[in-house]
């Protein structure tokens, strides 16, 4: 085996035949064997990496025809000779010719079996990827098993609170009395329009992933909206003074005043077909058809009030205006906004203070107090957006 042999080696009895022992003749151990003279232990014997490999079958077969091929050769030599030996020749030449194809059938035959063998293993363990049984319907609710998942594809932090969300559409969807029935339940209706909202993909795509139809997963996505609009509607409270007072963050310590920090929002469409609602949605600014709102959030990072939609072509200052906001705010307080809202007007007449980053207008630079306050605010907001970020 390549290794050193000690000096007290011995060779287990099973490594040899029965033929290599002698049974000893004497009376004292009747029993005892002995092995013969220059016997070779052939049996149970270790592979080792440079052993040839013994020939399988087939090449024994391959090596035992080239043999009988060299010796049909050397009989073609002597078809000169003698007519004896030619007919000896050719009866041998025939014999090998039986014998080949004898042997050509039998090894079709084993391969045929083989085969056979082979076939019927397959089918017994093949399992087909894409087999469903009868009625069987996969989703992608099937995949998500985290919250790192639900996340990635609805926006949710949690599973939980995805669930929460799903118990409360239960339960207004039996407060309506639907009387429509749905492939998919209330649980699969507002995954898929979570979904729909945070990636946008195609409702193809949405189709496969739920295993309905195109047009049934549009129509889901519409009527789901409004179901989510009464589940989420409730969550946007207005606070009170106090409340905000308590929970401010140190970066508005300088606007202890603040009540409601506004900002606008965009977000394209496709163009509309009425020529009216073209020339309301067109936004110059974005250069496309678009919608706008406003959102309210607290100093504390809760959003706390969601205007109407309004077509791309109307400013901030009249979603401001219209939206209702400062009826809301009570003398005193203060609404902090970016220089896109001209509201200064709108504030001063409901008693409220606006806090706005300053103009530079025909100055060259801002000066000292509007640099600083500049700066303040901007922090301000910039806490407020990272506060919303990780609520």
């Amino acid at each position: 085996m390549g290794k050193k042999t000690p000096k007290n080696a011995v060779v287990c009895s099973f490594h040899f035949q029965d033929e290599d022992f002698i049974i000893s003749q004497t009376k004292h151990s009747p029993r005892l064997r002995r092995l013969k003279v220059n016997v070779i232990p052939l049996l149970n014997l270790p592979k080792r990496k440079l052993d040839k490999v013994i020939d399988t079958p087939t090449k024994e077969k391959i090596r035992k025809r080239s043999e009988r091929a060299q010796k049909r050769s050397k009989f073609v030599g002597g078809l000169f000779g003698a007519s004896n030996e030619l007919d000896q020749t050719q009866e041998q030449t025939s014999s090998d010719f039986e014998e080949l194809a004898n042997e050509l059938i039998d090894e079709a035959k084993v391969q045929i079996s083989n085969k056979e063998q082979i076939l019927t293993f397959d089918k017994c363990i093949q399992v087909d990827p894409l087999y469903r049984p009868p009625g069987f319907k996969s989703t992608i609710m099937d995949l998500i098993r985290n919250d790192t998942d639900i996340l990635a594809f609805t926006g949710i932090p949690t599973l939980l609170k995805f669930k929460k969300i799903v118990e409360v559409g239960e339960l207004i969807v039996l407060r309506l009395n639907y009387n429509t029935e749905f492939a998919l339940d209330v649980h699969h209706r507002i995954l898929l329009t979570l979904i729909k909202l945070k990636l946008n993909i195609s409702y193809k795509c949405l189709c496969v992933l739920f295993s309905i139809s195109k047009s049934t997963c549009s129509n889901y996505f519409y009527n789901t909206i409004d179901l989510l609009y009464l589940i989420l509607k409730p969550l946007i409270i207005w606070p009170s003074k106090n409340s905000i007072e308590n929970n401010i963050p140190r970066c508005f310590i300088n606007f202890m005043s603040t009540r409601v920090i506004v900002d606008g929002t965009e977000t394209a469409i496709e163009t509309p077909k009425c020529l009216a609602c073209r020339i309301r949605t067109y936004s110059f600014y974005k250069g496309r058809h678009t919608i706008k709102f406003m959102v309210g959030i607290s100093p504390n990072g809760l959003i706390t009030f969601v205007s109407d939609v309004f077509g791309g072509k109307a400013s901030d200052k009249h979603i401001f205006e219209t939206g209702g906001i400062l009826n809301m705010c009570e003398i005193g307080d203060s609404v902090m906004a970016d220089k896109g809202f001209l509201i200064e007007e709108s504030c001063t007449n409901a008693g409220v203070k606006l806090i706005r980053p300053p103009f530079l207008r025909k100055n060259k630079q801002l000066s000292l107090n509007d640099g600083v306050a500049n700066t303040e605010i901007a922090k301000a907001r910039e806490m407020m957006d990272f506060n919303i970020f990780i609520i």
